[in-house]
This record gives structure tokens, C-alpha cells and sequence, in this order.
């Protein structure tokens, strides 16, 4: 991107043009790659140890941060074409509105949703409770390859499967391609050179032709390549870079001082492209290459963390048996510094049940990670996009007023039955099935149109060279080359919903204190007038608490609509199509749209979060909350978070006991938690002064931010959330 509007629209017309006048997608790719490369790299900064970076502009091709495939940023056209109207002249502005409408048309999210709404023209409404978006997410690409080959290997590699499988033009472009990322080596070698930082001029000079030797050329190589190809979640990186590490530090060539400096920096250009529901990196787990030297890794980017302390990037520790016991106690130390990662999840639970969900051997189930807010992918070997939601406290207020979405008085659904033809609990829960399976069927179906659509427009040439089997195989990412052709599912309001289902089979139809009619006229009236039978719903055995009522009722519901989602995807091409329940910030801003529900909840106020309980229903203590999440079955979704807040006093005290406490749990079907350490009265006063607490960091779904930079709605939710004060 640059200062002047008129650069920046002449990039965009010569970049429509290489576009339009080459028609093989994968030259034309790599062609557009090169040019917008070209004109978007980022200067090096002042300070920087890890140089690179990238700026998007009005058109260009990324996987997630401009859009999915190609992109048009409408807004920053417009914007750009108001500085330069009445200084050029009629025919270039004409050029312009021209380029404008070809990719208003052009853009693959948009050739996604027009044939979508071709498919189901009339059926689909996403206004009601299901949703979708468009985007290629959450790509964790085989870095330990890249760094292992270098560029020049990865060159090699080509020719050898060339070779095998016969030229082709896809094979070409992704040479082309390698050669491009070289090209942005040299560029940042020449760069380094005019500001007299030889060090790092040599380092990208080396690592444009030759495979890393040093930690400082693994490093560097592997950010050139991510900012190259928009990648947002970095893999295991304490598996792809943990031997240059030790060979340098033990050799004395490096310090583990001047590496946390160097990861810190690599941090910061993280921190720069903003993705805040991104930016994993995975540490710790089973499946590593020289695990020894690979925690040794960890240790350091679990001290960059503290030393940084930013809600970027999301460190992420995988929980395993046996495993060098500082990387749990270093973790907890973090938290109870204010820091808020790494987040940490179980390769006791997960590895089995990837190994079930995918059908797929144990070393490649070991190559799982979570990305994005939390959903599983497979490294290297795997797409897994999550672009559907499904709202359930809406899907059920559906179905108490016959289709009526009731907090806007908008009719979503026809043809509905009455609520009062409900004899039995079971009767109301057949109605809430019968709305919730065609939608998961249109929404596995989006997300087949999602992928088919973006694998005719583009190659995705950078992911393919680092995903297994495309270069073996001699296809595409999106067009037969991955492995596993997945996609997920994301849920909101999971434990709102189940909740809300145990109240109303016990008040209703167990012990008949109301009926389905009189509950429905209370939840209408937002309980104004009937604190009474609001206390009832509130009374109601809520899951959180180790009630075996209500985590029957959570079990049901989360593996009811698991259930669906996975039959929908075998209706598809994507396998495995499975349910996440990860939520972001939309748990509060969604039930902030949303009428009361029947579990006590107030209209206009949040849902659950994740897989967390109600907002202050768990109130049986620490050890009750981790039982009652231990129920969910770990093979019946592609990942869930609990965000947990510890006082901080309760953990500096007790840190051995939350420690085996967490080990416990993670060793008996604990998939995950989410760890913070701070008090209700922080946040209280946060949002008093927020300038005194500008960095305090905060867990919001599967994702944290800086507590003060969050809106009204999401501070409130995160402020409401119970605080354990004993273990």
C-alpha cells in the first residue's frame, strides 16, 4: 500500500490487468502474487531482529486477511478514489469504475454466495438462527518441511514429483512461486544492507538460496514465508525450530536471552497484522521431532509471552503425559503475571478422538492443532474452515412462537407447529430437530460451494507447496490435493440452550409448576412481573455443577446438533464436517440481540460462552466446573474452549494444587482450558479509569484482548463471569 491514492489506484488497474489477460488460474496466480508482492511489503522498522511484512490494498489475493482467494475492499476504493476525483481526467476515472465492477462480480467471496443463493434461492435466511460467512481459515502448512529443505529443497521437491506425475502448469507456477519468496528474501537482504544491519542482510541472503543452518535463518525463513502467503497460524513451532535452537545456544552462538529478544520481535510483526482471532502458535505435544530440544523451544516462547504480554500472538501448550514438567509450572506462572497464555489442551483426550474422527493412524493424529479461536486442523494435511454458526437459544425461541423470532417480531420460519400440540418434552424437542437438520444440511453444503468455488478461481499456491498431498499428487489445495477436505461448524449458546431444556422439562412437563403456554407468557414479559417463576427457572439445575440431570441435558443437546452436523457433511464432499464451540465476543453481543430464555436469563443479555457454563451459574466450586466439562464427549466436535478465571492471590498460593488439579482433568477426558488470573474488582475499576489499565489482557472467547478496548456489551459479559477464589 502506499501514501499516494493515485499509486495506489494504478496498482489496482495493473493488477486487473496481469488478472484478466492470463486465463490458466495457476500462472495467473502466481503472476498477480508477484505484482502484488511487489507493491505491499512493509519497511523494515527501527528495532526490528526478524524483518518482513505485508499491507493489503483495494485488490488483491490473500487466503483470510483481505478476503478468501481474491479480494476488492470497496471502502478503500472509494476512500482513495475521493482524493484524486477533479485532478484526473475523465477517462481514467471511467478505468476505474470499470475495475470497480469487475470485482464487485469477480471476488470469490462473492462468486461463493451467488451460487449459493442459486442453490437455495428463497430457502435461505440468515437473519434467523444459522449463519455463514466466506473465507479460507485457519491453514497450518508443514513449516518443519520448509524449514528443514529451505527454499531451494522445496524446489527440488517439485522436480522430483515433476517427474513422477508428468509437467503441468501447476507445477511451473509453484516454482514460480518459490522464486517469488526468494525474490522477497533478496529485497529485505538489499533493504537490511542500505540501513547498515549486515547481520540481517546476510541472513536473507543466505536463506534466498540455501537451507536455514541457524536458528536466526529458520526464523527468518519462516516469517518471510507466512506474510508471503497470509498464513495467520503458525503450527508447531517449537517442533520446527527447537534443533537450531539448541545446536546454537549449546555452541554458544546464541543466547536464550537474544533468542526470547528475537521471538519477541517476531511477536510484534504479529501483533501488526491484527488478527486477533488468529496468530496460534502451538508448543508442547506429543509427535514432535527431538522433543528434548523442542521444549527447550517452548520454554522460550512461553518467556517471550511474559515478556511482551500482548493478546497476540495465542501460545498454545499441548498437555501430554510425562512431559517436561516446566512447561505446565512456566505456564501458570504466566497466567498468574497477567499474562493470559499459553491457553492449554490435552493430548490425552484429543489424540484418541482425532484419531476417531478422522479415521486417520496416530502419528497423523498427533499432528492435530487447534487454530483460529480453536478449531482442530490437522497440520500440514488438512483444511478446516469454520464459515457456518448456528444461534440455539434462537432456534428454540423459534420454536416456542411458531417461528416467530420474538426479541425483533420477525417471522423466520413458516408452516411451524403449535407449542401447545407438545404433549411431552420429547414432542418439543422432535420440532427443535425438525428446524435444526435442513439448516446443518445448507450449511454443509456452503461449505462444500465455500472450497469448490475458491479451488476454480485459484491454486493457492504457497499453501499447496506446504500441504500434504499437493505437490505429490500434482493438484491444488482445493481441487484434490489435501488430504483431509474438513470443515467446522461453530455453535453459540450450547449451555444457554441446554439449560434452558432442562428447565423446561422439569417445570413444564416433570413436575407441571407451569405450563409450556404460561412459561412462554414469562419469558415474553422478560420476567417483569413474575419474580417468582423466575426464580423457579433460575432454581433449575444448571451444568457447571456436577448436577447429572444437567449435564445429561448438555450432553444431549451438544451431541444433537454434533450429530446432525457430521450427517449433513457426509451429504457433501467436506469430511469430517463437525461442530466447534469456541465462540468469540458473538456470545455477548449475539444474546444482546436475543429474548429471554428459559434457564433465567434476561433478554438482551449473554449467552453462554464457548463451552463455559451460564454466566454465573457455576456455583459449586472449581472441581465441579471441570467435572461437568469432562462429560462432553471429546469425539463429538472438532474443539471447544472453558475460559476459567482464577483469583490471582488463589493462584500464586496454590499453584502445585491447580496444577495437579489441571493434570487430573486433563488425564480423565479434559479437552481444554483457558486460563486468567484476576479479580472481578479489576475489572470494576477498569471500567471506571480504563486508562490505568490499558494492558490489562482478558479472555473473551478463544481469543483475549485488552479489557478496555473491548465494547460495552463484551466488557460486561467478561466482568459477570464467576472469579474462583479457592481451588
Amino acid at each position: 500500500m502506499y501514501d499516494d491514492p493515485k499509486k495506489n489506484l494504478d496498482y489496482a488497474l495493473e493488477f486487473t490487468g496481469i488478472y484478466k489477460g492470463e486465463p490458466n488460474i495457476a500462472k495467473r496466480e502466481a503472476a498477480c502474487l508477484r505484482k502484488q508482492l511487489t507493491c505491499s511489503l512493509r519497511p523494515i522498522y527501527d528495532g526490528d531482529l526478524v524483518l518482513g511484512g505485508v499491507t493489503s490494498n483495494i485488490v488483491g489475493f490473500n487466503q483470510q486477511r483481505g478476503g478468501h482467494g481474491y479480494y476488492f475492499v470497496e471502502d478503500f476504493y472509494e476512500e482513495e478514489l475521493g482524493k484524486i476525483e477533479g485532478i484526473v481526467d475523465i477517462a481514467y476515472l471511467r478505468k476505474l469504475k470499470d475495475m470497480a465492477e469487475f470485482w464487485k462480480a469477480e471476488q470469490t467471496n462473492e462468486r461463493v454466495e451467488k451460487r449459493f443463493r442459486e442453490t437455495y434461492a428463497g430457502e435461505w435466511n440468515d437473519g434467523g438462527f444459522f449463519g455463514y460467512s466466506c473465507r479460507l481459515a485457519g491453514m497450518n502448512l508443514d513449516l518443519g518441511l520448509l524449514a528443514e529443505s529451505g527454499l531451494c529443497g522445496l524446489k527440488d521437491r517439485i522436480d522430483e514429483y515433476r517427474r513422477i506425475n508428468g509437467n503441468s502448469d501447476f507445477y511451473d507456477a509453484m516454482e514460480e512461486s518459490v522464486g517469488i519468496i526468494a525474490d522477497v528474501c533478496r529485497h529485505y537482504a538489499a533493504e537490511a544492507r542500505k540501513k547498515g544491519m549486515a547481520e540481517q542482510a546476510g541472513v536473507c541472503e543466505r536463506i534466498a538460496v540455501s537451507k536455514p543452518e541457524t536458528f536466526k535463518e529458520a526464523l527468518q525463513l519462516v516469517w518471510i514465508y507466512a506474510f508471503c502467503d497470509d498464513l495467520m497460524n503458525y503450527s508447531r513451532l517449537d517442533s520446527v525450530l527447537g534443533d537450531f535452537y539448541a545446536r546454537d545456544v549449546d555452541v554458544g552462538t546464541l543466547t536464550e536471552d537474544e533468542a526470547v529478544d528475537l521471538l519477541c520481535s517476531l511477536y510484534r510483526h504479529m501483533i501488526l497484522t491484527r488478527k486477533i482471532h488468529d496468530s496460534r502458535i502451538i508448543i508442547g505435544g506429543q509427535g514432535r521431532k527431538s522433543p528434548e530440544n523442542a521444549d527447550r523451544m517452548a520454554l522460550a516462547f512461553i518467556r517471550a509471552s511474559r515478556k511482551l504480554k500482548d493478546p497476540i500472538p495465542q501460545l498454545t501448550l499441548r498437555y501430554y503425559r510425562g512431559m517436561d514438567g516446566r512447561l505446565l509450572e512456566e505456564t501458570l506462572v504466566n497466567i498468574q503475571e497477567g499474562a493470559v497464555y499459553p491457553i492449554i489442551y490435552s493430548d490425552e483426550t484429543t489424540v484418541p478422538a482425532v484419531m476417531k474422527i478422522y479415521g486417520c493412524d496416530r502419528e497423523t493424529a498427533e499432528r492435530w492443532v487447534p487454530f483460529g479461536c480453536g478449531e482442530y486442523v490437522i497440520e500440514g494435511y488438512g483444511v478446516g474452515t469454520p464459515n457456518t454458526v448456528a444461534w440455539l437459544p434462537r432456534a428454540l425461541d423459534l420454536v416456542l412462537h411458531r417461528g416467530i423470532n420474538s426479541f425483533t417480531g420477525q417471522k423466520e420460519l413458516d408452516n411451524m407447529p403449535d407449542p401447545g400440540s407438545f404433549k411431552t418434552f420429547e414432542d418439543l424437542f422432535a420440532a427443535y430437530d425438525a428446524i435444526l437438520r435442513p439448516a446443518c444440511d445448507m450449511m454443509a453444503y456452503h461449505e462444500q460451494l465455500n472450497y469448490e468455488v475458491a479451488g476454480e478461481q485459484a491454486c493457492y499456491l504457497h499453501h499447496s507447496l506446504l500441504t500434504h498431498d499437493c505437490v505429490e499428487r500434482g493438484k491444488p489445495l482445493l481441487s484434490g490435493g489435501v488430504r483431509f477436505f474438513a470443515a467446522t461448524n461453530e455453535i453459540f449458546g450450547i449451555m444457554t440452550c441446554a439449560d434452558s431444556m432442562t428447565a423446561i422439562k422439569e417445570l413444564v412437563y416433570d413436575k407441571k409448576a407451569l405450563s409450556l403456554r404460561e412459561l412462554t407468557a414469562v419469558l415474553d414479559a422478560n420476567f417483569e412481573g413474575y419474580e417468582k417463576e423466575r426464580r423457579l427457572c433460575q432454581n433449575v439445575p444448571k451444568y457447571g455443577n456436577d448436577d447429572e440431570a444437567a449435564d445429561a441435558m448438555a450432553k444431549r443437546v451438544f451431541d444433537h446438533i454434533s450429530l446432525l452436523n457430521r450427517e449433513a457433511g457426509k451429504k457433501t464432499k467436506v469430511f469430517p464436517y463437525m461442530i466447534v464451540s469456541v465462540n468469540n465476543s458473538g456470545s455477548a453481543e449475539m444474546g444482546a440481540e436475543s429474548a429471554a430464555t428459559a434457564c433465567g436469563r434476561k433478554s438482551g443479555t449473554p449467552w453462554n460462552n464457548g463451552n463455559g457454563p451460564s454466566i454465573g451459574a457455576d456455583v459449586s466450586g472449581l472441581t465441579a466446573l471441570l467435572n461437568s466439562m469432562a462429560k462432553m464427549d471429546p469425539e463429538k466436535h472438532v474443539g471447544v474452549i472453558h475460559n476459567i478465571r482464577l483469583n490471582r492471590k488463589m493462584l500464586k498460593e496454590n499453584r502445585d494444587k491447580i496444577k495437579i488439579l489441571l493434570e487430573a482433568f486433563f488425564e480423565n477426558n479434559g479437552v481444554q482450558v483457558n486460563l486468567s488470573s484476576i479479580g472481578k474488582d479489576d475489572l470494576e475499576k477498569a471500567l471506571e479509569k480504563p486508562e490505568e489499565y490499558r494492558d490489562l489482557l482478558v479472555r473473551i472467547g478463544g481469543f483475549s484482548a485488552r479489557f478496555v478496548e473491548l465494547n460495552k456489551i463484551v466488557q460486561n459479559e467478561i466482568v459477570a463471569r464467576t472469579t474462583y477464589e479457592e481451588v
